[in-house]
């Protein structure tokens, strides 16, 4: 389950211990960062970043096991905001859970060459090119093939299935942010359980 209430603000702590209850055994979270940062081209670094750090303390009391960054489609790959993101993610506090950088504007392969030395992952789309074979970590992030408001057609959802079986990693996530994310999640867990 990916924690979007993260994105806007921190929720309360009543709310995280309700999660924790209602989570049925073997249940992972990962969490969302808040949208501003990346909204914002990843000018703040590290520590000082508003609402970080309070996220993070979410993500730590969730046992979150991704902390991910997802940017707008607006924010689109030049070599200024490349620099900003490659500061942005090695500036990072240590103790975080693995972060993953969403960007849908770009390559997976620009934003893994950016974020690769601060050990920050990508976020791939396993319907839109290769991801690492050898990765230990994978976290696949699918927002619909014509954006967050259209649906995936079983044929697709088959060769999500195949992406995730033939992962290699020790950890693979599947999130879907379409319309149909539920249903699409259902049907992925079915064919892979």
């Amino acid at each position: 389950m990916e924690i979007s209430d993260t994105e806007n603000a921190v929720p309360g702590a009543g709310t995280v211990r309700r999660w924790l209850r209602e989570a049925p055994e073997g249940f992972a979270f990962t969490v969302l960062a808040p949208k501003a940062i990346a909204a914002g081209g990843f000018l703040q670094k590290g520590k000082s970043t508003p609402g970080l750090m309070e996220t993070a303390e979410v993500a730590k009391t969730l046992g979150a096991k991704a902390l991910v960054f997802a940017a707008p489609p607006e924010l689109l790959p030049s070599r200024i905001v490349k620099a900003q993101l490659k500061a942005f993610a090695e500036a990072l506090p240590r103790g975080l859970p693995p972060v993953v950088f969403d960007l849908p504007a770009w390559h997976a392969e620009e934003v893994a060459s950016a974020v690769s030395d601060s050990g920050a992952h990508a976020a791939y789309n396993p319907l839109a090119g290769a991801w690492p074979t050898k990765a230990p970590f994978l976290y696949f992030r699918l927002h619909g093939p014509a954006g967050h408001r259209s649906r995936y057609e079983e044929a697709a959802l088959e060769g999500v299935v195949n992406a995730v079986r033939d992962s290699k990693a020790k950890l693979t996530f599947c999130v879907f942010t379409n319309v149909d994310m539920f249903a699409n999640a259902k049907f992925i867990l079915k064919m892979t359980t």
